[in-house]
């Protein structure tokens, strides 16, 4: 598939990506509010159960205080009776209805000893009303014995008792009762002071918790923003600064006119997938994290360093550092562990330079470094670029071309041609590749000169598509008019793979043309795989389950051949045209090499296809070595699809 050969290039991610706030910050947020707050329900559920258990106590206390009252005017009361009972004992009726009227006040007496017992029983007060309930027993049995007296008509010795032993018992019950009482009243007094001071203490304690949580909160808050801050601007594999934050501080400096005398750099470090495809993607994290590191270390206070993504950085630095950091660059060792090991890598870059003007915005600033990095990718060119006048027209160009290329699709300007695959054996049609071509007023524009420009934008994406889309219909077409067709290749860019859906897509386009499983083929470069090998193999099986063919395109031109042999159960090798070019001018050693190649396909049960086959030499060597199905000029070049159809209908070469 000569239209692809070196292009497969890496989106550049957008200047200003908008990063929202972090589910893990929100969660601390709020886990700290909700802390504070419980904290403050726990302080002031504790400071209500300490006033409720005051409170309590208190009103146990003027409850007791109450009774020991009612108590202390009751005996007086009862006393008066006593007296008047003695001196109208000449008077039945009169005494007989004081001592029933004394008789009723001594049980209210009692029943309040009673409750008043009731509530100090196991308290520290026990003892003392102990003594208040005996004395006013030792009254009571005085007054009943002076009331027997009475009754005997021993009025001299009932009035004696009287005066001599019952004023006695009710003067120290009085004394007991009002000694009581002041006691409560001292107690109830320490009580209240007792809450007031407790009250205040954790009053306090309230108060300084709620300038802990509000300092806590403070503190957390700006934590938070830390984080935020360090999430939206930060690349959180190798915690430098992403192309977003770069974009945001280098537009405030353009403006300010401190990029005077500024280059930046861009670099991608040189062969970081075959790291990962060798020791895993941690490793390749691991690598990517230390070499942030030592630039980030290399960089002055007023320069600065970002990483674009995947294994592209850009570094804004002083004009006459360029040198020194362009040595750097040419190979930083990293040491990182792998197995418990320590494996060493040497990095090299490609880096592409561009001296920031006075009108530059930040924008094209970045697009001419990348553009020249991008450009120093390419094999045959130096790993450093600089910006220069050449590489402006490219710009133009490129901006021009991608300008028009949604206009190009909606008005259907690009057309699928198809280039014959034909079987030697018998000179005959056996598949084609569809390769697309964009019709612009009355000239054709090269694929070289948009697919590259497509595939580093991401919209290649679409276009492939649009092919596949195109050749289903058609397929579909021939097959309605009773034309037998072909099975027909149809490439699609590494960049599908970062699309979970891509094999569901694929299957959508073909099913809605109902077309045979067996007339389309997947193809897809070698170097597919080194970035996300995982996907490829999911997108292989699934076309696999799906009778699908899938082909490997531009075999051997990259490192990893014989593992994606050995992993990917693909069901046609196409041989790169590097491998041909020189067959039959006397170079020994790589037709021995095409050989071994195509006898190893075999013997995996590949089917193997050439592509580029340009001579008759060339055409022979594959025959004898049995490598019967080619690609290329000797036979046909792309067709558009009136002439393929007409190929169709008459599928021998004569």
């Amino acid at each position: 598939m000569v239209e692809r050969r070196n292009v497969n290039k890496k989106k550049r991610p957008k200047i200003n990506p908008k990063g929202k706030l972090p589910v893990h910050v929100v969660t601390l947020s709020v886990c700290i509010t909700l802390l504070g707050l419980l904290g403050l329900l726990s302080l002031s559920y504790y400071i209500e159960v300490i006033r409720n258990d005051y409170k309590r106590l208190v009103d146990n206390d003027y409850r007791n205080l109450e009774y020991i009252n009612r108590i202390n005017c009751d005996i007086y009361k009862y006393q008066t009776m006593v007296f008047r009972y003695m001196t109208s004992i000449d008077d039945d009726e009169t005494s007989s209805n004081l001592e029933a009227e004394a008789d009723i006040l001594k049980s209210e007496i009692e029943n309040t000893d009673k409750l008043l017992g009731e509530n100090i029983i196991g308290t520290d007060y026990e003892d003392k009303y102990n003594d208040i309930h005996s004395k006013l027993n030792g009254y009571f049995d005085n007054v009943s014995y002076i009331y027997e007296l009475n009754d005997s008509e021993d009025i001299k010795t009932a009035s004696y008792d009287m005066e001599m032993q019952l004023s006695e018992y009710i003067d120290n019950v009085v004394a007991s009762v009002e000694e009581f009482s002041v006691m409560l009243n001292v107690d109830i007094q320490t009580a209240q002071t007792g809450l007031a001071l407790r009250m205040t203490d954790y009053e306090c304690s309230e108060w300084i918790l709620i300038i802990i949580l509000i300092i806590m909160g403070v503190i957390g808050y700006f934590r938070c923003i830390r984080i935020t801050y360090d999430i939206i601007n930060k690349d959180p594999l190798t915690k430098i600064n992403d192309i977003g934050k770069l974009g945001k501080e280098m537009t405030k400096w353009l403006k300010k006119d401190k990029l005077k005398g500024y280059a930046c750099i861009c670099s991608n470090i040189k062969g970081l997938s075959l790291i990962n495809r060798r020791y895993g993607a941690n490793v390749g994290d691991k690598v990517l994290a230390k070499f942030a590191t030592v630039m980030s270390q290399v960089v002055w206070k007023d320069e600065r360093i970002a990483r674009v993504g995947g294994d592209n950085f850009v570094y804004i630095v002083h004009g006459e550092r360029v040198d020194a950091i362009l040595k750097l660059l040419e190979k930083i060792t990293v040491s990182v562990d792998v197995d418990d090991d320590v494996k060493v890598f040497d990095l090299e870059n490609r880096c592409g330079i561009y001296m920031i003007g006075e009108d530059d915005n930040f924008g094209d600033i970045l697009d001419a470094a990348y553009l020249s990095v991008h450009h120093a990718k390419k094999s045959s060119l130096p790993d450093n670029i600089w910006f220069d006048k050449e590489l402006m027209l490219l710009t133009f160009e490129r901006k021009s071309i991608l300008s028009k290329y949604k206009r190009g699709i909606v008005e259907r300007e690009f057309v699928v041609y198809y280039q014959p695959k034909v079987d030697m054996r018998k000179d005959t049609l056996c598949g084609s590749e569809a390769l697309v071509r964009w019709q612009q007023e009355d000239s054709l524009v090269p694929p070289i000169k948009f697919i590259p420009l497509l595939e580093d934008d991401g919209s290649i994406t679409e276009l492939d598509f649009y092919v596949l889309d195109n050749v289903c219909r058609d397929i579909r077409e021939w097959l309605d008019q009773g034309i037998k067709p072909v099975r027909v290749s149809s490439n699609f860019s590494k960049v599908h793979l970062r699309n979970s859906d891509f094999a569901e897509h694929v299957l959508e386009v073909i099913n809605k043309y109902k077309i045979p499983h067996e007339y389309i083929e997947v193809e897809l470069t070698e170097s597919s795989g080194y970035e996300n090998f995982n996907a490829l193999i999911s997108f292989v099986s699934v076309m696999n389950e799906n009778n699908i063919y899938v082909s490997i395109d531009d075999f051997g031109t990259g490192y990893s051949s014989l593992s994606l042999l050995r992993e990917l159960n693909v069901d046609v090798v196409k041989l790169d045209k590097s491998f041909i070019d020189e067959i039959g001018k006397g170079d020994v050693v790589n037709e021995n090499l095409v050989k071994n190649v195509i006898h190893m396909i075999k013997d995996l049960d590949r089917e193997i296809i050439c592509e580029g086959v340009e001579t008759k030499k060339q055409a022979q060597f594959l025959k004898e070595n049995n490598c019967y199905k080619i690609q290329g000029y000797l036979y046909d070049k792309p067709l558009p699809h009136d002439e393929f159809e007409q190929r169709l209908k008459a599928p021998e070469y004569m």
